[in-house]
């Protein structure tokens, strides 16, 4: 009898821990289940933030294209240096620049090194040699034929549908996507800012009549339907055939008047001496193409990009334009500040006195 209780003990000891054990084990499972899951949806979190992330940086590549020769790679150095200080995180500049034969040994080191000091995930760059490929087209003393490069673009990039394109004698102060995003139309070639009104005359001469002439030194270009139309060769044709006081410029113009859109001063900004300066040059446009006080407010004050056209660079000695200022300003921050001020003959403190009035510009 006491060894039948005895084993009734043991058995209920037994059972007791069995039961135990399996709660053990039950909690150890469930816990472990627990990490396993919460793992999972870290890893789902984390992908997904990685996903979104490069989401954003593809939908953020910027394809801008430049052509210069010898005299610009200064100037071309300091829109670098001001393009990739503004430039929004999100956003990688794919940088294409066009030139001719004979660049001085060493500029595409200079380039190089300038943008390898904003990192690798801000931009890259590609070179394209020309050569002659203009040869003979109409160029001066202040306009050479590396500014019919631009023409070659649609063929030379044939996996690119739309590029924003700048000359080099510019200084840029915005991340560059809302200008990138602006909607083009299918019949767009071009879209850029109205230039002086008193061009239209040169078109006129050449037999071509219109109400509006675009500046190139700025402009969003719609490879795409130039592609499609093959107006390249248009437009080539043109360049071979006429004498053009504005080069390139005048033959875009001349051949696809039908196909430019205009762009808002705001992205593209002249840097007129005075706000004076720009009303008149908006009052003498065209009526349906002149603007109002808040789109003039904004590209005189607050610009996306500033151009500097005419004879007078502000890097030189004898330009007095106050908005050199901000020329200087970038120019400071380029890694080759001391060559540029060597090369163009100025002294450090001479450009500390000129950007200490910056807020007066």
């Amino acid at each position: 009898m006491k060894e039948y209780y005895t084993n009734v003990r043991f058995e209920k000891i037994n059972k007791i821990k069995k039961r135990k054990l399996l709660k053990i084990n039950v909690n150890l499972i469930s816990k472990t289940f627990s990490k396993i899951l919460l793992s999972f949806i870290l890893i789902i979190i984390f992908y997904n933030w990685k996903t979104r992330e490069f989401s954003s940086n593809k939908n953020n590549y910027i394809h801008i294209a430049v052509n210069f020769d010898n005299k610009y790679i200064y100037p071309f150095i300091v829109y670098l240096t001001s393009l990739l200080i503004n430039r929004a995180k999100s956003t990688f500049y794919i940088i294409h620049v066009l030139t001719g034969n004979n660049i001085i040994n060493g500029t595409f080191d200079k380039i190089n090194k300038t943008l390898e000091a904003f990192g690798k995930n801000a931009s890259n760059v590609s070179y394209y040699n020309l050569g002659d490929q203009f040869k003979g087209a109409t160029s001066g003393q202040y306009i050479s034929t590396a500014a019919y490069y631009r023409i070659s673009l649609p063929s030379l990039l044939p996996d690119v549908d739309k590029i924003i394109y700048t000359d080099t004698d510019i200084i840029n102060f915005k991340d560059l996507s809302e200008m990138y995003d602006i909607e083009l139309k299918n019949t767009t070639y071009f879209c850029g800012t109205l230039d002086f009104v008193g061009h239209l005359g040169e078109l006129r001469k050449l037999g071509v009549y219109t109400d509006k002439y675009m500046n190139t030194g700025i402009m969003l270009m719609n490879l795409k339907a130039m592609r499609n139309s093959l107006v390249e060769n248009d437009i080539r044709n043109f360049v071979s055939h006429h004498f053009l006081n504005h080069h390139e410029q005048t033959a875009i113009n001349a051949v696809c008047y039908n196909n430019i859109q205009i762009l808002s001063y705001k992205y593209a900004g002249f840097a007129f001496e005075s706000y004076e300066k720009l009303l008149n040059f908006n009052n003498n446009q065209t009526e349906k193409f002149k603007y109002n006080e808040s789109e003039l407010n904004q590209s005189f004050y607050d610009p996306t990009l500033l151009h500097f056209p005419g004879y007078t660079k502000p890097w030189e000695r004898k330009c007095l334009n106050k908005r050199r200022i901000y020329w200087w300003y970038y120019a400071k921050k380029s890694v080759y500040f001391q060559e540029i001020l060597d090369h163009y003959g100025f002294k450090s403190e001479e450009i500390e006195n000129l950007l200490k009035n910056k807020t007066q510009a």
